[in-house]
């Protein structure tokens, strides 16, 4: 029986067209979610600018369930949960400094579980955010086109159509996918700054053990929390397994960077690991969560892009040894 009968997800391809000059910084994702949290709140909010824990219509207003999510009132499991992950990511496909009149740019778009039912939110957040501006000078854009990840319209600019489909992914597909890949050794890329801690502080290591108490950690609350299940794994006995995984080749490196956060008005450094690591061991068992955390990505701020990675396998370990060995 499968671990997670009721997690799915779906993506959409978000494509924007620029009405003026905007200015983006990299990784466009920070910029994206809090232009959108700023268009949601202004579009749903009827209460002013007071604290969403203290409105007395934070049970029924989509706003706080969806950009500030906190444990529903009863919730018996990860109690301890201050801020739970939200049910979303953003994950900008194409990212430079300028976009002018007519240039497009594209975001992915995931959705996780009960957020899935909120898409029609999140489509005119956008199309009210391109209205408002984002960027440096506040540059303005039309939401031209939604797609599924199977290239079928769900939005339209043009005719501001929304189309009704079924694209979400099930668990059990993922885990389907993941009965393909060789069970002994597994290459991970990281592609956007990833910021694992451990011990309470982020850390420039990322042996397997950590990656996957952090991941499996996001899954377990996303399935709790916006899929209405919880994940029975024997925890205690797969993390002393992840320990006898090893590191046969680290090709990481620390990447720096620095945003701004309006909400806190702060500069906020969010520097993270890039780069790959090859992993060896008995990994069966590993390898669903793993291949679910592609859509889901790892560690903190994954909600705009990153923690971002693919995986690649490898048939034997032997190879990734011997690199390793002559390095």
């Amino acid at each position: 029986m499968s671990p997670l009968q009721n997690f799915r997800l779906a993506r959409y391809q978000v494509s924007l067209t620029a009405r003026s000059t905007i200015v983006m910084p990299p990784y466009a994702g920070s910029t994206l979610r809090g232009g959108f949290g700023h268009a949601f709140r202004r579009m749903v909010c009827t209460q002013g600018p007071i604290d969403c824990r203290d409105c007395t219509l934070k049970a029924v207003c989509p706003y706080p369930y969806i950009f500030e999510t906190t444990p529903f009132e009863g919730a018996q499991q990860l109690r301890t949960y201050g801020d739970v992950p939200r049910p979303f990511v953003i994950d900008p496909l194409n990212t430079r400094g300028e976009y002018r009149r007519g240039d497009s740019f594209v975001f992915r778009l995931t959705l996780i579980g009960r957020a899935i039912d909120y898409l029609p939110y999140f489509l005119v957040s956008f199309r009210e955010l391109g209205e408002i501006g984002i960027g440096k000078g506040r540059g303005r854009f039309q939401l031209t086109q939604v797609l599924t990840d199977n290239g079928e319209s769900i939005y339209d600019g043009d005719t501001q159509i929304v189309h009704n489909r079924n694209n979400t992914l099930s668990f059990d597909e993922i885990q389907r996918e993941a009965e393909s890949l060789p069970t002994d050794a597994l290459t991970v890329h990281l592609l956007t700054p990833t910021r694992v801690t451990h011990k309470g502080q982020i850390t420039d290591k990322l042996p397997f053990h950590l990656f996957w108490r952090r991941l499996i950690g996001r899954i377990s609350a996303l399935a709790y929390f916006h899929c209405g299940e919880s994940l029975e794994l024997d925890f205690k006995g797969l993390i002393a397994q992840a320990e006898t995984v090893q590191t046969v080749q680290n090709e990481l490196r620390w990447h720096d960077w620095t945003r701004y956060s309006s909400r806190q008005n702060q500069k906020m450094q969010l520097g993270g690991l890039v780069g790959s690591v090859t992993y060896a061991g008995d990994l069966a068992v590993f390898l669903p969560f793993v291949a679910l955390g592609r859509f889901l990505h790892v560690g903190k701020n994954a909600t705009f892009g990153l923690g971002k990675y693919q995986i690649q396998h490898e048939n034997t370990v032997s190879k990734k040894r011997r690199l390793k060995q002559n390095a």
